[in-house]
């Protein structure tokens, strides 16, 4: 189950990312002179985005790397470290 809310997380990231480059460039357009606007807002939107969906998928790649760490693990039998126990 929490591998697919991560994937769903993860196609979301990304929608969520085009979504504020558009709506960057539409309020731009609407704000400003139509295609100055639209250049500054998608700009301005993309920058957004970066920050927003680069936290999101920070998030989303440490959990598929956790993900990969524990399935070595247990693939090599080798005892849990003593904090687990």
């Amino acid at each position: 189950m929490n591998r697919l809310l991560a994937r769903t997380v993860g196609f979301l990231n990304g929608l969520l990312a085009i979504v504020l480059i558009v709506v960057g460039a539409v309020i731009g357009a609407a704000r400003i002179h139509i295609v100055v606007g639209f250049v500054i807002g998608g700009i301005i939107g993309f920058v957004v985005a970066a920050i927003v969906c680069g936290v999101l998928a920070l998030g989303i790649e440490m959990y598929g790397e956790l993900t990969r760490i524990r399935e070595a693990l247990e693939r090599s039998n080798l005892p849990p470290p003593p904090s687990a126990r």
